[in-house]
């Protein structure tokens, strides 16, 4: 017998492999393939929000195409197919694994902004296709084809509590180094919190500006490259450390850039120059850490080519199309399942109340958003305002609205007062919690904070109504609650997020709880009608 090969010229991304050949049985590989189908479907499907929607997860749209070409590049290379052993466990825990989908995806309906559901959909799905793998190929197969299926978990959000304690420490560093920058070349500069305060104004350091953004997209890159270059475990640890360390210097040089323009030209000659500057530093870092994975590899000892198989090794692909065709089954059941109970409790929703704008008010001003700012809330209408009260306080409002369709929870729930203001410099003194506030027959759940603006008393008066429940009882507005176990029963309620409304309102100077309260009551009297 003649043994067929045939090989690939080796070039700078693809090293020389041999092609194998395997007989494929064409239902048993359709019922696969139709397996993970349905069941990448929905994990996509569960996090194409946060990557449409959130700039710091975009790069997300590109992890399924690098993973499915990593598993396109891996086949070829692919060790004969040897299962063995007992087969009733892994199959054990794919059922297992199975039935978990089906509770995810429920709770998962009515809170598209809980990443650790997210995480849970992304671990499930890498379960049961691992354990695919090793019931199709055994142990060799398992190590061949799991990091494929890994990688995939590099875009699936941070949980919340760990990005927001990076994203501020981030802050603080960039705008720690930035002050000692300034100083350094003469220009003076004083550090409140994110805030830098030169002598041509504030300048403030964004969560865009944190560098977190650019230290995830190198994170998934490093990972990419390793695999790509077949780095081994040191080297790939390496690769990571210092794309890490690349991000955050390109990341420094970019606000330095921007805050010296900010200190020499003004703050508002920033934003020309803001978006300019991120596309090229993070082209540079990336461009960087590409070199030094060449670098790498033209270091690392020359690896051989896997060893050729027979024909008579190649096996045919045994898939058990029972199994496969039943998960399929159930996973569609399952969507229509989880569909039909929403459906069932859905309301038709409306907004129970609109804001009417101050505009007849003393010094009343329109407030614009930074373009930033609309990048991430991504609202469907609203805006900012100030005036003066009739008692001589300066007041602030920002009202957004998001339709039907348009997941607020992702960011409105994580950009609350008790965690950006600090972040600008202001101390948090009091948080009275949420309670009630009837305003024209409407209901209002409202958070109440009470912070120190540099000296100055600040009250702050937040306000995130959910179109799913229209607040008319004091326990339904007890019912913004955002523990699991609130999330637990608004999917046990079938209580599918259908637009939202966001008020915050900002009054300085009232050294008095109370009187600022009386105060709010008073404005949200004539800011606030049924709608």
């Amino acid at each position: 017998m003649v043994e067929v090969k045939a090989t690939v010229a080796p070039t700078d991304f693809v090293p020389s492999i041999r092609l194998r050949r395997a007989r494929i049985n064409i239902g048993p590989t359709a019922a696969a393939l139709i397996f993970f189908g349905l069941l990448w479907f929905e994990v996509v499907n569960h996090l194409k929000s946060e990557w449409s929607l959130n700039p710091q997860y975009s790069y997300g749209w590109s992890v399924p195409f690098l993973a499915l070409y990593l598993l396109w590049r891996r086949w070829p290379e692919r060790p004969a197919p040897t299962p063995g052993g007992s087969r009733a466990w892994p199959i054990a825990l794919m059922l297992f694994y199975a039935l978990l989908f089906l509770p995810i995806r429920f709770v998962a309906e009515a809170n598209p902004d809980w990443r650790l559901l997210s995480w849970m959909f992304a671990l499930d799905a890498v379960a049961m296709s691992i354990l695919l793998i090793f019931l199709v190929g055994g142990l060799p197969w398992l190590r061949h084809f799991a990091f494929p299926f890994i990688f995939f978990l590099v875009a699936v959000p941070w949980p919340m509590r760990a990005e927001q304690i990076v994203v501020q420490d981030l802050m603080r560093a960039v705008s720690t180094i930035n002050v000692a920058f300034l100083n350094i070349a003469g220009i003076p500069a004083l550090q409140h919190g994110n805030v830098i305060e030169v002598g041509s104004g504030l300048i403030g350091i964004e969560e865009a500006c944190s560098g977190v953004r650019s230290l995830q997209a190198t994170l998934m890159i490093s990972l990419f490259l390793g695999e790509l270059y077949s780095f081994s475990i040191m080297r790939r640890v390496l690769l990571i450390i210092a794309g890490a360390l690349l991000a955050f210097i390109c990341n420094i040089v970019r606000t330095a850039i921007l805050v010296w323009i900010g200190a020499q030209r003004g703050p508002n000659s920033i934003e020309a120059w803001h978006d300019p500057a991120g596309l090229t530093i993070l082209l540079v870092c990336l461009f960087g850490l590409w070199l030094l994975s060449l670098l790498i590899r033209r270091r690392s000892p020359a690896s051989s080519a896997p060893p050729g198989i027979d024909d008579d090794q190649c096996a045919p692909l045994h898939f058990s199309w029972p199994l496969l065709a039943s998960l399929a089954l159930w996973f569609a059941v399952a969507e229509a399942g989880v569909q039909a109970w929403y459906g069932r409790h859905q309301s038709t929703g409306s907004s129970r109340w609109v804001v009417q704008w101050a505009n007849s008010e003393s010094a009343y001003k329109s407030v614009s958003i930074p373009s930033e700012a609309e990048n991430l809330l991504r609202y469907s209408e609203g805006g900012g305002a100030a005036w003066q009260g009739t008692d001589g306080h300066p007041w602030m409002m920002y009202f957004f609205r998001w339709f039907p369709g348009r997941t607020a929870a992702l960011f409105v729930k994580i950009h609350r007062p008790d965690i950006c203001l600090p972040a600008s410099g202001m101390t948090l003194e009091r948080d009275h919690g949420l309670r009630p506030l009837a305003v024209n027959g409407v209901n209002l759940p409202i958070r109440s904070y009470r912070f120190d603006d540099h000296g100055s008393p600040l009250h702050v008066f937040y306000c995130y109504w959910d179109a799913r429940s229209s607040y008319q009882t004091i326990a339904a507005a007890e019912e913004e609650d955002w523990s699991p176990r609130g999330r637990l029963r608004a999917a046990w309620r079938g209580r599918r997020e259908i637009g939202a409304q966001m008020l915050e309102v900002i009054v300085w100077g009232y050294q008095d709880d109370a009187a600022a309260n009386d105060a709010l009551e008073r404005e949200l009297a004539r800011l606030v009608r049924p709608g």
